[in-house]
């Protein structure tokens, strides 16, 4: 698969978007609802974003949106329409390029056509500050390709051992694959700040002993009944619930995804840390 050409040095005039790939080990751990309150939360401090459905099995991102679409990310993967044709605008700063009638896309296209699309949506993605894309859960060739032509990688899980556990099986498969590749956890529904740095730790530490490299950490978001309230609503965060804590959370997290720390073609060197691997009680 590093044989493959993933363009990430597209210096057109104009082009300065960043790509940022939304994974997780396992379903259920609130993957797609942070991707779209956070595309919510850049484009209210002014930034253009385009959001990638690229869970073709079960893409809900019109779901949350409250669209009715039969076109996009199945059309644009196959040449069908360009990347302006396949999207949809969901507000004056951000688009979707939707996955919706796309069961079984990536059994038809070969590896090299997913790389090639990746390719494209970097070319042509040029017009927006970040694209935010939306992969299925669990280890799978289409993701991790699409991944490691993205800038930064978003590994999100909850306080769970079998979340905790897949999300190090993710770590480590993306890893094999790439050593280079820039994969970073997100933490959701914890109940502190002091949880997310524990369970980041415990991560940690299986990395260095088994892949002798360890992600990085990103952030959390505490549990917060705003999100049910939003999803039921098919609205983001600040438009139910406006006055939710929730959102200085978004922010912070959208201020990262914005900052040097995340900048383009910056990948992390090996960091070691200094914790007992008696920590490491989750087997790979």
């Amino acid at each position: 698969m590093n044989r493959l050409k993933l363009n990430k040095n597209i210096s057109a005039k104009g082009n300065n978007s960043k790509l940022i790939s939304i994974l997780s080990g396992k379903g259920g751990v609130g993957k797609s609802v942070i991707v779209y309150n956070l595309a919510d939360t850049l484009a209210r401090m002014g930034k253009r974003v385009l959001v990638v459905d690229a869970d073709v099995n079960f893409g809900n991102q019109h779901v949350l949106a409250n669209i009715n679409i039969d076109y996009g990310f199945s059309q644009f993967a196959k040449g069908e329409l360009s990347l302006k044709e396949a999207t949809v605008k969901l507000s004056e700063n951000v688009t979707l390029l939707a996955s919706v009638n796309a069961i079984g896309l990536f059994d038809e296209i070969d590896i090299a056509t997913i790389a090639d699309c990746i390719n494209r949506i970097r070319t042509d993605a040029g017009n927006y500050d970040i694209v935010l894309i939306d992969h299925s859960s669990g280890v799978n060739k289409h993701s991790s390709v699409m991944a490691y032509g993205s800038d930064s990688v978003l590994t999100v899980l909850v306080p769970e051992l079998t979340s905790i556990s897949d999300s190090y099986g993710l770590f480590k498969y993306l890893h094999d694959i790439n050593p280079n590749v820039e994969c970073r956890f997100l933490v959701n529904r914890v109940q502190t700040s002091d949880e997310a740095e524990y369970i980041y730790t415990k991560l940690c530490a299986v990395a260095e002993r088994f892949v002798e490299s360890i992600p990085r950490y990103f952030g959390y978001l505490q549990e917060n009944d705003d999100f049910r309230k939003s999803v039921a609503s098919q609205k983001t965060v600040q438009k139910s619930s406006p006055d939710s804590a929730v959102l200085s959370e978004l922010n912070a997290l959208a201020h990262k995804l914005l900052g040097p720390e995340v900048s383009r073609n910056r990948f992390n060197s090996l960091e070691r840390i200094n914790k007992t691997t008696a920590l490491a009680d989750i087997k790979g």
